[in-house]
């Protein structure tokens, strides 16, 4: 019984923590923000915030570890809405959201990235737990889409792994930032070039 109140605040206090950081974040942008700031704005010691996360590429993979979870349930309740529609029209809405989820947090996967290189203490992306979810959502469509002839006789594994490779936040932060491509235009060129030819034409 004596432990629970110290759970607790264990969990209010990374709570905090969490919510000023995404605060101070969306204010002030990923790179201008520091560890010292977000444990004064927090208010919360040095000493209890690093002993939760040693750096800021922690502390942004717990951030975004809540960020993952949403999107799937987000991900989840779209397609249970859509499962009457052809699985086209249910892959174009999945790869809609998680663009959109791209487009939302391009800094905070920049500064993931720039600590998994880093460090290389962290299992690799395509090892976690977000990335198995939408390899095996992306799979399991594909697979129902070959056996009900939307597409063609494609390998479903290799082009699910495929298709999430060109979602890769550093391409699309390259096409938003550097090739001057709207949020738009990529959500338009990725059904065009991507999805689009994986489906039959119904004539």
């Amino acid at each position: 019984m004596s432990d629970q109140p110290q759970r607790r605040d264990a969990n209010e206090i990374s709570k905090s923590i969490l919510q000023t950081t995404e605060s101070l974040f969306s204010q002030y942008g990923v790179g201008n923000v520091s560890m010292h700031q977000i444990a004064k704005a927090a208010n919360v010691g040095q000493g209890t915030m690093y002993r939760r996360y040693a750096n800021k590429g922690d502390l942004c993979l717990e951030l975004m570890s809540e960020n993952f979870h949403a999107l799937q349930e987000h991900m989840l309740q779209s397609l249970a809405e859509l499962k009457a529609e052809p699985v086209k029209v249910r892959m174009q809405a999945l790869f809609k959201l998680h663009l959109k989820f791209l487009e939302k947090h391009t800094q905070l996967f920049e500064t993931i990235h720039s600590y998994i290189t880093c460090t290389n203490t962290t299992k690799p992306f395509y090892e976690k737990a977000p990335y198995i979810f939408l390899h095996q959502t992306i799979r399991s469509l594909l697979e129902e889409a070959i056996e009900s002839k939307e597409s063609r006789p494609i390998n479903a594994d290799f082009t699910a792994h495929t298709l999430i490779a060109s979602m890769n936040p550093k391409i699309y932060n390259f096409l938003r930032q550097k090739n001057g491509y709207s949020a738009k235009e990529v959500i338009e060129n990725v059904n065009k070039t991507l999805l689009e030819p994986l489906f039959i034409e119904k004539k």
